[in-house]
């Protein structure tokens, strides 16, 4: 009864290992691309203009309707969906290449490339990332063995540079509560800000040997191994190959030093490499307690859903499904005989991670992602500091593209080289980006003929297009990433990108590792200094629009194009309205980051010798804020002691005061404690806050429930608004005092021209006046 089901089941278990594999990857790609072409060739060749406007508009009604059902979330359901909405880009960019490139002039041909090349960027990206997020996997995590003498042993590393001492400690302090054998664990703080040479040059001497002296106190205090080195030779990735010397261990686990580990990320990861004997890396989430200077601004009215989210929830499921999960800088377990055998960490590249991954991917060893959230870290806190990040990032990814291009390394499967590929040339969005803010203009300032459509062939083929793309970027990132968020951050980065992408190209092996400063504190809401350059942006786009009004008027020939460039003008200038809302920088004066968390804990208020069940609202490693329902007034600085049970049974227990209360109903009140910490508390504190993995994966779901992206948009706007009337105060302001300036130099000369040069008065030759005798010097 049961025989030809089982035998349909193997038939297509048997298609899909064949599918996967690289020879089957080849052709399925082939094939989808020969029916893409096919049937744009059939449809353009075949069809009126109007049924060529009904097609367009007909499939981004099927797209529409679509993109949020579950019927279309897996494959090959999931393939059909993308399928349909990459045939209207396709269409589009045959359309665009076939019909609307015209030469009508040397710089108008120059200006018209310019915008095509940017529009074929993002086309290419697009299809890639479709491609890549075509059989997203997300590996499961592989039990130990029961029997833990086979567990490998596990080095432990931490890298530092000149962060705060506290924050290695606290990571430190969290691997030491690793559930791992301990005869098998080793933990080692590898810290690059005390080396030889640092405590030996004069400018960081000082800095330098305070700094070894106490981290050599906290590694004690500890109970850790503390590692420095004679000299500061390759930034980080120079700073793990020297620990690698003086460590033997079979795995290797690298933590960032702000990256603190939960109790269980041993016991989820190992095992994998137990599994796989070609198994080089299990990589697992970056998670960050605190947004980033842009996701702060809309932190009070939706769940916070970050921009690292999208990376780790959504992208690198999908590396994973081609065996191209990269090594992310932390958060990885590495095996050290594979790691070796290419002499450690990469350092031809600011990089050193996805370097080191191409170099083993090529070499045929394996990796996998496991989507479990088991570290968290911090998010830069000005937007300095994010961009410094930022700049790093896109330098790095670049120099790979440029010095080991992924489509020329023997040894990667095609999906491998797409997906390095599409990582590496995603970073040259600064450039397009750039372009489509002053494309639109340079027609209707200088007349440059950059597009050359008709209004009714935008509605047919651009339209269509742009629209399913957002669509199609929703149903592959709408748990992580809004409608128009992707324009808000390359917006936000682009033009400071831009400068770094060139110097890059120009230059491959200039660039230097530089640090991202963590952990910094602001004590003001203030606008950055950074936003001005968009304000310049949305001057541009305000003026074209106001030379559109004339053109329409003066040139009634030219209102198709006048539409066109007009409303990209619109919508230009609504993105960067946007994205100066994102230059707000708010204040940050803790030392510890409160972090939301959901659940209960159980509060103890010893002056009424009563308990009652709260429901928890954050935590940190100085505090508590809890919502109980109480039947007496809170005393201030109340005495509290609060008892709280994690996901492994674990109880904490933590006395503190409550110096804030905030009423919230009748006998309902919201309650800040304080944790005094001491040397005996550090340890369960530490473990209480981030040992608990199962808190940070709730989280990260609640994140992905929908919140209101209109309200979202619409704070955005008002806190653009708000930064571009700031601007435009500012720049008034250096306007009229360099005018003001000006005008009194022109009024002195006027005055010298009309009676004559003024008269000045040498002290030295004047005895008798009282300057003179007070500058004089004064002899014994």
């Amino acid at each position: 009864m049961d025989a030809a089901p089982t035998a349909k089941a193997n038939l297509f278990e048997r298609s899909w290992k064949t599918l996967r594999s690289e020879e089957g990857q080849f052709i399925a790609v082939v094939v989808v691309v020969f029916l893409l072409l096919y049937s744009i060739y059939d449809f353009e060749t075949f069809l009126s203009p109007a049924h060529k406007m009904f097609v367009g508009w007909g499939i981004l009604a099927i797209i529409t309707f679509f993109f949020k059902s579950p019927l279309v979330r897996k494959p090959p359901r999931r393939i059909l969906f993308m399928f349909v909405g990459g045939f209207l880009t396709a269409r589009y960019f045959f359309w665009r290449t076939l019909q609307t490139l015209q030469y009508t002039g040397p710089l108008d041909f120059i200006a018209m490339m310019i915008l095509y090349l940017a529009e074929c960027y993002a086309i290419s990206i697009h299809f890639m990332g479709m491609f890549i997020n075509a059989t997203p996997q997300i590996s499961k995590i592989i039990p130990m063995p029961e029997d833990r003498s086979t567990w490998p042993t596990v080095d432990v590393l931490i890298p530092a540079y000149t962060e705060p001492e506290d924050m290695v400690g606290t990571t430190a302090m969290a691997a030491t509560q690793l559930d791992y054998p301990k005869d098998k664990l080793r933990i080692h703080i590898c810290d690059d800000g005390s080396t030889i040479g640092r405590r030996n040059n004069p400018a960081t001497s000082d800095a330098a040997w305070e700094r070894y002296y106490t981290m050599r106190k906290i590694a004690d205090r500890i109970g850790v191994n503390y590692i420095t080195r004679e000299r500061n030779d390759h930034a980080k990735a120079g700073n793990i190959n020297h620990a690698m010397d003086v460590t033997s261990a079979d795995l290797i686990l690298i933590l960032d030093c702000d990256h603190v580990p939960t109790h269980d990320f041993l016991i989820n990861t190992v095992g994998s490499f137990l599994a796989d004997p070609k198994l080089y890396l299990v990589q697992t989430p970056h998670f960050f307690i605190n947004p980033t200077p842009i996701e702060k601004n809309f932190t009070q009215v939706t769940n916070l859903s970050v921009e690292n989210d999208m990376f780790f929830r959504t992208s690198h499921p999908g590396f994973n499904g081609w065996n191209a999960s990269y090594f992310c800088g932390s958060a990885g377990l590495l095996r050290r005989k594979y790691l070796e055998e290419v002499g450690g960490l990469c350092g031809e590249t600011i990089t050193e991670d996805a370097e080191t991954s191409i170099v083993l991917h090529s070499k045929g060893y394996n990796s996998v992602y496991i989507r479990r959230p088991m570290v968290c870290g911090l998010s830069p806190e000005s937007f300095s500091d994010y961009l410094t990040q930022r700049v790093r990032w896109a330098q790095g990814m670049i120099q790979l593209f440029t010095l080991r291009n992924p489509l020329n390394i023997p040894g990667l499967t095609v999906p491998q080289r797409i997906v390095y590929f599409n990582c590496c040339f995603f970073w040259f969005f600064g450039i397009p980006r750039f372009t489509y803010f002053v494309g639109p203009s340079l027609f209707l300032l200088f007349n440059l003929k950059v597009y050359h459509a008709s209004v009714y062939q935008v509605i047919t083929y651009a339209l269509p297009h742009l629209f399913s793309t957002f669509f199609l970027m929703d149903f592959l990132y709408g748990r992580t990433r809004k409608m128009f968020f992707s324009e808000i951050y390359e917006s936000v980065q682009s033009l400071f990108l831009l400068p770094a992408i060139i110097s890059v190209i120009l230059s491959p092996r200039k660039p230097t590792f530089k640090i991202t400063p963590k952990g910094a504190l602001t004590t003001t809401e203030s606008l950055s200094p950074l936003a001005m350059p968009f304000t310049l942006v949305i001057a541009i786009n305000i003026i074209a629009l106001i030379v559109a009004g004339y053109k329409w008027v003066a040139f009634p020939l030219y209102r198709d194009v006048i539409v066109v460039t007009g409303s990209w003008c619109v919508y230009n200038s609504f993105i960067v309205v946007l994205s100066l809302g994102a230059f707000w920088e708010k204040k940050q004066i803790r030392n510890y980051h409160r972090i939301n968390v959901p659940g209960t804990i159980d509060v103890m208020f010893p002056r009424m010798n009563q308990k009652f069940q709260a429901i928890l609202r954050d935590i940190s490693l100085s505090g508590i804020g809890f919502e109980v329902e109480i039947p007496f007034a809170p005393t201030d600085n109340e005495a509290v002691t609060m008892i709280a049970v994690d996901s492994y049974k674990h109880e904490h227990s933590f006395s503190g005061t409550v110096p804030r209360v905030r009423k919230i109903g009748e006998n309902k009140y919201f309650m800040g404690s304080s944790m005094p910490i001491s040397y005996e508390s550090y340890g369960d504190l530490v473990s209480f806050v981030y040992g608990d993995s199962k808190r940070w994966v709730d989280v990260w779901y609640l994140k992905s429930e929908p919140g209101n992206t209109w309200l979202i948009l619409s704070l955005f706007f008002k806190l653009g608004l708000k930064a571009l009337l700031e601007n435009v105060m500012q720049l008034s302001k250096i306007g009229f005092m360099h005018g003001a300036r000006l005008a009194k130099k022109g009024f002195d000369r006027l005055k010298n021209a009309v009676f004559g040069p003024r008269q000045t008065v040498n002290p030295g030759e004047h005895a008798d006046v009282p300057e003179a005798k007070a500058a004089a010097p004064v002899n014994p």
